[in-house]
């Protein structure tokens, strides 16, 4: 099979440099060719700072493939309102009931895009090492290697998403009216044979905070093996690498859990030991561009504004700017247990007070409030709160659902809290982002799941129940310890699918997670509710259409993934 993409030849590269407070700050270079100045010191660090940009490129913006059509995650109804977003409803309809998505979807064009965009920065870095002058042997190999981690890492991001996919290892120049898709089986022994190749060659620990280390190279070598477990084409030791290597990172003494859940999620402690890889951030990276950040702050929420009849204005972001471009399903919510786990109260914001007087509300009011999912909630319990904060809205579970398709929900749902970005300004449109807080891609409680996972399925369950109960006596509440401990004969693949969405919500890991189980069918028709109500999922949707564009502009012809 032939497919064709457009590649740049040349990328935005040369404005990015090293500085000593964020080596993706932006510098100034103009006046110098890039001919000139790629052979220089300078210029090829800032071609290396340019391959970790495009990080930002693939999650800064909104991952509807990770996020939509899933058991724990489903379509809110911000796309409708007034039309401003266009077709941006029909593409997130596509993307979470799966009936209609087809090649032409832009969520999956760009994801696409964006990804070849990255691995291209990559080969250019790569391409232009060997030219440099004035820089020393040792940085030029570490320099590839964290490159080659990258490129590897977006092979994997493709790999899952598309299946057959072009492997472009050298720097492109000039037009090319085609690729060979080559078979998934072989990329997934290109990425294992990269990362492979360069574990040795990065440092234990980065001199920058952000950059690829041992750990986080074998943290992805072991998801990358626990994945392909499940394969066809898997190896009989899939699954043995895979603890073996989560192990090794579990073990390292680099990384620890963090004493409590909140503290992971602590405004201002993205730099943490738990923290194995991040896409980073930071205002002065942005270059004043407050519509160039990061959007995990603003996507699992509502407008309090729009939706509350009074104590709240357009413009404040003392809730930060929401919009339910992914709605919390009520299976999501119901999966915590609140009176030993503390990660519902992290995750989930319950109670929103007034930032305005408004007629009878006061600033400072009580305005909206969450009975926590998994309590009873009475009427003496309403009005015990209505005695004490007589302008408090109460709504119960049952409403924390969409307001559309006739759902019969009030589209006000707990948002997603652990993000909150106290610094983000109000963007300047509907379709920009202004955080300014890392993503977190790897982080060592997944690594313990990820260990879990790779156990059991390697018939260790002993084992698998020990990497899972590290990550539930962490998120206990004090003293509800022996309350979140599961028995071994307990372990399951649900049992560990449900964890990782406690502990992993929002963190962009969803999608893949059930693809890689192969429960994406069973767990998203049986917990969200308008997949459910459109019954159209089969195993077709477990790869994502090959964008109408690439096929178009194809010069050999190319057969479109099954069932699109």
């Amino acid at each position: 099979m032939k497919t064709k993409i457009k590649l740049s030849a040349l990328l935005f590269i040369a404005s990015i440099t090293v500085s000593c407070d964020n080596f993706l700050e932006e510098k100034n270079q103009s006046n110098i060719t890039a001919e000139n100045y790629f052979v220089t010191a300078d210029g090829y660090r800032s071609l290396v700072n340019a391959a970790y940009s495009t990080l930002r490129t693939v999650w800064g913006d909104e991952p509807w493939l990770y996020c939509l059509g899933t058991d724990i995650f489903t379509r809110g109804e911000s796309e409708l309102i007034g039309g401003s977003y266009g077709g941006r409803d029909t593409q997130s309809r596509q993307l979470n009931e799966y009936a209609e998505l087809d090649a032409e979807n832009p969520c999956v064009k760009d994801h696409y895009a964006d990804l070849y965009y990255s691995i291209q920065a990559c080969n250019t870095a790569l391409a232009r090492a060997n030219a440099v002058n004035g820089i020393s042997e040792t940085e030029i190999v570490q320099s590839n290697a964290e490159v080659r981690f990258l490129r590897a890492y977006y092979y994997f991001l493709l790999v899952e998403q598309f299946g057959d996919v072009p492997l472009v290892e050298d720097e492109i120049t000039s037009a090319i009216t085609h690729f060979d898709r080559i078979p998934e089986a072989d990329i997934y022994k290109y990425i294992i044979n990269e990362l492979s190749a360069v574990v040795s060659k990065l440092p234990i620990k980065a001199a920058e905070f952000g950059r690829a280390t041992q750990g986080a190279c074998k943290n992805l070598l072991s998801l990358v093996y626990l994945t392909r477990g499940y394969k066809s084409y898997a190896d009989s030791d899939d699954f043995t690498k895979a603890a073996s290597l989560a192990d090794e990172v579990i073990n390292s003494g680099e990384y620890r859990l963090l004493p409590s859940f909140q503290e992971v999620f602590k405004e201002g402690n993205e730099i943490n030991d738990e923290i194995i890889f991040s896409v980073q951030y930071d205002a002065k990276s942005l270059g004043g561009d407050i519509n160039n950040g990061s959007g995990q702050n603003a996507m699992f929420g509502w407008e309090l504004w729009s939706k509350i009849p009074s104590g709240f204005e357009i413009y404040n972001t003392t809730y930060n700017w929401h919009k339910p471009q992914f709605t919390p399903t009520q299976f999501l919510y119901s999966l915590y247990n609140t009176d030993s786990d503390s990660r519902y109260d992290v995750t989930f914001l319950s109670e929103y007070y007034a930032t305005k007087d408004d007629g009878k509300v006061k600033a400072g009011d009580l305005r909206v409030y969450f009975p926590h999912y998994d309590k009873e909630f009475t009427v003496n319990d309403s009005l015990a709160i209505m005695a004490e904060h007589p302008n408090a809205i109460i709504i119960t579970k049952e409403l924390w659902k969409q307001d559309i398709e006739n759902i019969g929900g009030s589209g006000i749902f707990p948002m997603i809290w652990k993000f909150f970005d106290s610094t983000a300004p109000w963007p300047s449109n509907n379709q920009s982002y202004s955080g300014t807080r890392d993503i977190f891609l790897f982080r060592l409680a997944e690594t313990y799941l990820i260990a879990s996972e790779a156990y059991l399925q390697a018939g260790d369950k002993s084992k698998a129940a020990e990497r899972l109960n590290a990550v539930r006596k962490r998120a206990a509440i004090p003293g509800h310890e022996k309350d979140m401990i599961i028995n071994e004969v307990d372990i399951d693949i649900n049992t560990i699918l449900d964890e990782r969405a406690r502990e992993l919500a929002g963190e962009y890991k969803r999608w893949p997670d059930l693809k890689r189980t192969n429960t994406l069918i069973e767990r998203t028709l049986k917990h969200n509710n308008l997949a459910k109500k459109t019954n159209k999922m089969d195993n077709h949707i477990l790869l994502r259409p090959i964008p109408q564009t690439v096929i178009d502009q194809d010069s050999e012809g190319i057969e479109q993934n099954a069932g699109y």
